[in-house]
């Protein structure tokens, strides 16, 4: 080919379906090769895709291609590896306030963290109306965008705390504690889980509310979703202040986070000032070990991940298909076939 030169091929011997290398590889279907290393990294330090098309001598678009296949590996692998890791923590979950398309659609990213690793579980995403003060003008386009969102923060909160089923193992660990602010939506997101309701009944879950005008120190049991709310206004350049490099698509938002996520967790410090910690990671830090975590990398910018062969939360599973709708947007998201084809191309 023009792109990578001699690509071997292959023939099934059962299926008669003809294949190449390409076809498992996270290159698939690409027309230039774009080190992904350099994507990975520099979405992870406040690069815009804009900037990364400038320095990388791309467009934006194809930029933006490959952080959603960089964004499907890096779902399928936290997922992975998630499940090996045997909860020894209380948790603490909160929402993260930014805005999609315009502040007319603010969100809220819900984020379940590691009370003492803040290492970043999961999110969900939640779109809400605009509040606050407005000028009568902005208020009579707000009432023209209104949408029936009403309770999408509770049942996408429920849907965060769903997480908690599959990391939670009782008969190693009885007693397990939830972390939240004051939120009048947190208690109802939690009864309408069956076993975590249950849980709360017999004393084993509790749910501590913190007020969220305490001081956001070290001491407050808070900090890691504090602490994720700093370094996402820091890293995240869909998330600075009064940025012109707002989220406008949100699926692509969705997969930069992914991709921010596994970022977090498995490659940058968990405390970078205690020279004993400073090699040290949040996953490791929540009990996976090194070598798990390394192995993880060998193929993580160069295998091709399939959705019919990873077991995905809903929320994952969601993003990965680009299911989640951008407000005012009226057309379904472009969603291509390699990103949910099975291995029927191959025995």
């Amino acid at each position: 080919t023009k792109v990578v030169g001699p690509v071997q091929r292959y023939l099934c011997l059962t299926c008669r379906h003809s294949f190449s290398d390409r076809s498992f590889s996270l290159d698939y279907y690409t027309k230039k090769t774009i080190c992904y290393q350099e994507v990975f990294t520099r979405n992870c330090s406040g690069e815009w895709p804009s900037a990364m098309a400038r320095n990388l001598h791309c467009s934006a678009n194809s930029i933006q291609n490959r952080l959603e296949r960089l964004g499907r590996n890096c779902l399928a692998a936290h997922a992975e590896l998630v499940r090996q890791i045997i909860l020894r923590e209380d948790l603490v979950a909160d929402g993260f306030e930014s805005f999609d398309v315009s502040q007319y659609h603010p969100n809220n990213i819900n984020l379940l963290c590691g009370k003492d690793s803040q290492f970043l579980y999961s999110f969900t995403h939640s779109s809400l109306n605009r509040k606050g003060r407005m000028t009568e003008e902005q208020k009579l386009k707000a009432k023209e965008l209104k949408k029936a969102k009403r309770g999408t923060l509770g049942r996408d909160f429920a849907r965060l705390l769903a997480h908690i089923e599959e990391l939670w193992d009782q008969p190693s660990r009885p007693s397990l504690s939830l972390y939240t602010d004051m939120h009048p939506a947190y208690p109802g997101a939690i009864l309408a889980n069956p076993r975590l309701r249950e849980a709360l009944a017999h004393g084993s879950l509790h749910h501590e509310r913190i007020s969220s005008e305490e001081p956001r120190t070290i001491l407050n049991p808070l900090f890691s979703v504090n602490y994720m709310d700093r370094e996402l206004r820091k890293d995240g350049a869909a998330y600075h202040r009064e940025t012109t490099c707002f989220t406008r698509n949100v699926s692509n938002g969705l997969h930069r986070l992914a991709v921010y996520q596994f970022w977090h967790n498995y490659r940058k410090p968990f405390r970078i000032k205690k020279k004993e910690k400073r090699d040290l990671v949040h996953a490791e830090a929540a009990g996976l070990p090194r070598s798990v975590i390394e192995a993880c990398f060998e193929d993580l910018f160069t295998r091709r991940r399939f959705i019919t062969h990873e077991r995905l939360s809903v929320e994952g599973a969601s993003i990965w298909r680009r299911a989640i709708a951008t407000p005012e947007k009226k057309k379904p998201e472009l969603l291509p076939k390699y990103a949910i084809r099975g291995y029927h191309q191959a025995s």
